[in-house]
């Protein structure tokens, strides 16, 4: 009998650190909630939730992907932040383009103004696809059920061994 209760505590050991990987990792996972995507949003601009407030920004999920600390997920939202930027330098250099060219025709003017507001509208829809590509992989790591392991070690030689499961009903 004792063999099997060790058989069982080793495979849900093995378990529990599959999906726990570190505490730090389970006890991260344990106040994040999901990122709600608003009615309405479309590839130009999204509108999120989180907690039950509405985000000003895509920016403002950063620090619940942050605090996940999943690679997979930082490297989109670093994507996200990287295409907007290129957005933003993209416009500015079109603008700087016809303040500082003195002589500047009217087709070359047109062609400069239509040629950024395409690129700023392209990077847009980049920078967009990622951010919901690093919401949507936050979502299935805080969604999914994890699995742990507590081992309390206590005065004398007794130790609690506790096994748990959490689950989202979302």
């Amino acid at each position: 009998m004792r063999n099997q209760g060790l058989l069982i505590l080793l495979i849900f050991s093995a378990v529990g650190v599959g999906y726990a990987q570190t505490p730090t990792f389970q006890s991260a996972l344990a106040h994040l909630e999901r990122i709600e995507q608003a009615p309405g949003s479309t590839i130009l601009g999204t509108a999120f939730f989180y907690k039950g407030r509405r985000l000003n920004s895509p920016f403002s999920v950063e620090i619940p992907i942050l605090e996940l600390n999943d690679p997979l997920a930082n490297r989109h939202f670093k994507q996200f932040r990287a295409w907007t930027t290129v957005g933003r330098l993209t416009g500015l250099a079109s603008v700087a383009y016809v303040l500082f060219n003195r002589t500047p025709d009217q087709q070359t003017r047109r062609v400069i103004y239509f040629g950024s507001l395409i690129a700023s509208v392209g990077f847009t829809m980049l920078s967009n696809h990622q951010v919901n590509k690093a919401v949507k992989r936050y979502n299935a790591l805080v969604s999914a059920p994890r699995v742990g392991l507590m081992v309390i070690p206590r005065e004398g030689n007794d130790t609690i061994v506790g096994v748990g499961m959490v689950v989202s009903l979302h």
